[in-house]
């Protein structure tokens, strides 16, 4: 019985043994797995930070970039527009004072998240820490670039407001925040109306003269400068640009000549106090647009101009013509131009549809109609 009772107990003994065994080889396994899987995870994250785009910009530069970006400081007002109607404005933390200066127009933007005008704070910009400060081509580029690499801040270009190319401007904000079905839409709308106003163009077969004045008196826009864009806007819907010789850069226009040409159409920016004249979403009353035409018709000879006389004179917003890559602006003029041509064009419609892009209805009249003066 004694035996029996030992070799039972030995049983036991050696049972319990080959459990523990058991136990032990099991949780080497798990160890080995998570192990195995917290490798795996590892490498995972290393090729995610590894995987980089090489994203063209506006003017050509090859800048390596993990998209989509979620993070930017975005400068020009034009920038900030077409990005906020792709879908990509929650992505913006940090802006220029063009655009912050509206505070109804872009609420979420305050002095916290201002980078300055055209001088950029860089040390804003780092606090703000973006993946990428986008910038228009006629800004300080390679001075942003030097600024920001020590931080690994990337530039990346693209202009707004340059009309010469929108879609392509348009689905580099697509690309860059990975919103390209929205870009495409966005392009298409864009595209409509250009394409609309082009076919009926070809039935002009002389071409209509156009006086551009911007907010400071006798401010013109000539090819190759600064307003090159407003320039290809008053192209775009069909007319001379009275000054749009491009030897004229750098020199100030003379007056007589606007009376000499006597443009078929007049049209001047207005948009009361702001920062650059670069328009915001309040426009200016019709009675403040009414006074500064009254101004303006003090001039030497203007009440004799054939624009003057035959109510071809408007005020209007940077901020309604400028939208979208100014084709808004252009829609206006090619109406104003070539109203019997431009029968299914509708400016007041489509500059309505490009606010609910950007979330908002216009709240007033962003332009005035001078009345014909006899």
């Amino acid at each position: 019985m004694k035996n029996i009772l030992k070799r039972a107990a030995m049983l036991i003994i050696a049972g319990s043994m080959l459990g523990l065994t058991a136990c032990a080889s099991k949780s080497a396994d798990n160890t080995d797995n998570a192990s195995s899987a917290l490798s795996s995870a590892s490498e995972d994250v290393s090729s995610s930070e590894a995987s980089t785009t090489v994203f063209v910009d506006d003017i050509g530069r090859e800048v390596e970039l993990t998209l989509p970006i979620t993070r930017a400081c975005v400068a020009n007002r034009y920038n900030n527009e077409l990005i906020r109607a792709v879908g990509a404005g929650d992505n913006v933390v940090g802006v220029d004072v063009y655009t912050s200066q509206d505070s109804v127009y872009w609420p979420n933007f305050g002095e916290d998240e201002t980078f300055g005008k055209n001088d950029y704070d860089y040390e804003k910009i780092v606090s703000l820490k973006p993946q990428v400060l986008v910038m228009p081509k006629n800004g300080k580029v390679d001075e942003a670039i030097a600024k920001l690499k020590p931080f690994g801040i990337k530039v990346v270009v693209i202009t707004g407001w340059d009309n010469s190319d929108v879609p392509k401007q348009i689905k580099l904000c697509g690309t860059l925040f990975g919103k390209k079905e929205k870009a495409d839409e966005l392009t298409a709308f864009y595209q409509k109306t250009v394409d609309y106003i082009q076919t009926q163009l070809k039935q002009v077969k002389e071409k209509k003269t156009v006086y551009w004045e911007y907010g400071s008196d006798y401010t013109t826009c000539i090819p190759g400068t600064s307003n090159d864009g407003w320039n290809s806007m008053i192209s775009m819907a069909g007319g001379i640009n009275i000054f749009g010789d491009a030897s004229l850069a750098g020199k100030d226009i003379d007056p007589e000549q606007i009376l000499v040409s006597d443009p078929d159409l007049i049209v001047k920016v207005y948009s009361g106090d702001v920062v650059g004249n670069s328009g915001i979403f309040t426009a200016p009353s019709q009675e403040e647009f009414a006074a500064k035409a009254q101004q303006m018709l003090q001039r030497d000879g203007w009440k004799d101009l054939k624009a003057v006389k035959n109510g071809n004179f408007y005020l209007n917003t940077a901020f309604m013509s400028g939208g979208l890559g100014k084709m808004i602006g252009a829609a206006y003029i090619a109406k104003w131009l070539y109203p019997e041509l431009m029968t299914d064009l509708d400016p007041d419609a489509i500059f309505k549809q490009w606010m609910e892009y950007q979330g908002f209805e216009p709240n007033a009249s962003h332009y005035y109609h001078v009345p014909a003066q006899q």
